[in-house]
């Protein structure tokens, strides 16, 4: 049976659906700052099976945010603070737990873009990349969070 790789999403143990993500593309991580209220993305890719953290940009270099001495290269891009060539190995899930409405938490790739705080908030949302049926793929449906 032929796969495809994808981006499997759960929600407290149930799998609400897959998102398309083939090895090297980018799956963006947004929300807004709970403290300092400004966007804050972070990008990740597949590799190996596993996510990677690559970059992360802010509009403000605030409370948790910037750069790990030894990880990554800083610098500033208009408005954002960017912080590139991280390198990071997240492992073969992330665990993720969506703020309220105003964090509004997303997760975002080249062709859709899924909206985790309206109906997640404080739930365990689970990210891991895997192979689905080509057949699943078709017919299955994109994660949409139902509140």
């Amino acid at each position: 049976m032929a796969t495809v790789p994808a981006l499997r999403v759960i929600d407290d143990g149930t799998v609400i659906g897959h998102l398309p993500l083939a090895e090297g593309e980018t799956l963006t991580v947004a929300y807004v700052h709970s403290i300092d209220g400004l966007p804050i993305e972070e990008d990740l890719t597949v590799r190996d099976g596993r996510l990677v953290a690559e970059s992360t940009r802010s509009v403000q270099y605030g409370a948790g945010m910037g750069q790990i001495p030894g990880e990554g290269e800083a610098r500033a891009d208009g408005e954002w603070w960017v912080v590139d060539a991280m390198d990071r190995d997240v492992g073969a899930e992330m665990v993720l737990r969506p703020g309220s409405a105003a964090v509004d938490h997303r997760l975002r790739t080249s062709d859709a873009e899924v909206r985790l705080s309206p109906c997640l908030t404080a739930h365990r949302v689970v990210v891991a990349p895997v192979r689905v049926s080509t057949l699943q793929s078709l017919l299955g449906r994109a994660p949409r969070p139902e509140c």
